[in-house]
């Protein structure tokens, strides 16, 4: 039996980005990545074809999909990030998605299975309190947005066709990779590292009812590792899982622990908006570099400050439910403490931040 062949599409981010480089590490797979702008050499892993293609311009999937041979699987991780006014793009990202599927199944590829990457916001968790833990049965959030829009796509047309389709639906996805700004690990340290480099406390930045509430996160890999799972596997055909470190914790666990991590002390809660108080530090992130001699990465890349409060806000629980996902046979799992820890210490040997005081 000849190799499956996989687009993914999406592949700059994160995400998209740990499926190809478990895909291509795999003797049963060929992968081809594909996004808007390559991801720079140095990111490209080795076995993968990589490729430009604009999910937006509908003759640019078709000349794309005149190109490739024989591809069976779609992973599709790419979105359109949304504008003032405009929740989620939910318009712009649905035919981003199906201009790809079009354009695969106009050129008669053999596709077996779509997948595709949503999250918690199907549920409404950025709307209020919603019913946690949140199971896959539960109803759709009351602001629509692209998931139910690409959700609905596939469930009417894979009646008709000969593939099948699958959903991961993540939260707080989290990755070592400096490749995109919605990095939470290294949001983070960069904010730890400023507040070590001004005798400051490690306060927590975010509300007194964010601090307290249950919060949960996704190790990038694992998400990987649950994608490409759902896709071989035939009984998670037409299904949607739930795919978190399979954990929970609270911030006030950890703030203490990420405090000492980096030689500060903890601070109270106090609340600032970061996309505000944060932005004018690439000065002070100057002198970080130059006293520690680190790599100089500019300040603009180590975080998307607005994403940290979109994080450190909301004062209810975020809670997934991962039973399903075990019932199906999926058992895999990461510790979230020690997930950060990691991810600091991969940055701390890539000189990314100040090394241990």
């Amino acid at each position: 039996m000849g190799k499956k062949v996989a687009l993914v599409a999406g592949a700059s981010g994160v995400v998209g980005s740990r499926v190809v480089e478990l895909l291509s590490a795999s003797s049963e797979w060929k992968a081809v990545a594909c996004s808007r702008r390559p991801p720079p050499l140095e990111s490209h892993h080795a076995g993968a074809n990589y490729v430009s293609v604009d999910l937006i311009d509908t003759e640019s999937c078709r000349r794309l999909a005149r190109d490739l041979d024989g591809v069976t699987h779609l992973f599709y991780a790419a979105r359109h990030e949304f504008t003032t006014g405009e929740h989620e793009a939910s318009a712009r990202n649905t035919l981003m998605f199906r201009n790809i599927l079009d354009a695969l199944e106009e050129t008669d590829h053999p596709l077996e299975h779509v997948h595709m990457v949503h999250g918690t916001k199907y549920y409404g968790s950025t709307l209020g309190p919603f019913q946690t833990p949140a199971r896959e049965t539960d109803p759709r959030g009351l602001l629509s947005n692209f998931y139910y829009e690409q959700e609905d796509l596939v469930a009417a047309r894979s009646g008709t066709r000969r593939w099948s389709w699958s959903i991961s639906r993540p939260h707080g996805v989290c990755d070592s990779s400096l490749a995109t700004p919605r990095s939470m690990p290294l949001l983070i340290a960069a904010y730890a590292s400023i507040c070590q480099h001004l005798g400051q406390p490690l306060c927590f930045p975010g509300t007194r009812e964010n601090y307290r509430a249950i919060y949960q996160c996704t190790d990038a890999r694992l998400l990987a590792q649950a994608i490409v799972w759902m896709a071989s596997e035939p009984q998670c055909a037409d299904q949607a899982f739930n795919v978190t470190n399979g954990d929970f914790f609270r911030w006030e666990r950890l703030w203490p622990a990420f405090a000492d991590y980096f030689g500060l002390d903890s601070g109270p809660v106090r609340t600032i908006r970061l996309a505000e108080i944060m932005p004018d530090k690439g000065k002070i992130w100057n002198e970080v570099i130059a006293r520690h001699n680190l790599a100089a990465t500019p300040f603009e890349r180590m975080a998307l400050w607005s994403y940290g409060d979109f994080i450190f806000t909301p004062g209810w629980d975020m809670m997934s439910s991962t039973t399903k996902l075990r019932q199906y046979g999926f058992h895999g799992f990461a510790d979230s403490e020690e997930m950060f820890f990691r991810y600091f210490d991969s940055f701390r040997a890539a000189s990314i931040i100040p090394p241990a005081a």
